[in-house]
């Protein structure tokens, strides 16, 4: 999956464009937790949203 694909998901599935890398990347993980990414294809998007500075939820905490 590429980001544009996710950014597509996102907006179909949300109705709304993701106000940030970090929404995308909650978004990312969403979808690999319920199995509908492959594990490469999640390591990619990870690895594309950290780069343009996202950071998870999870590591806030």
């Amino acid at each position: 999956m590429r980001l544009s694909d996710l950014i597509k998901a996102f907006e179909k599935e949300k109705k709304q464009w993701p106000e940030s890398p970090n929404v995308l990347l909650d978004f990312c993980q969403y979808k690999y937790n319920k199995g509908e990414l492959e594990t490469k294809d999640y390591r990619n998007l990870f690895a594309q949203l950290h780069n343009k500075g996202a950071v998870s939820s999870h590591q806030l905490h």
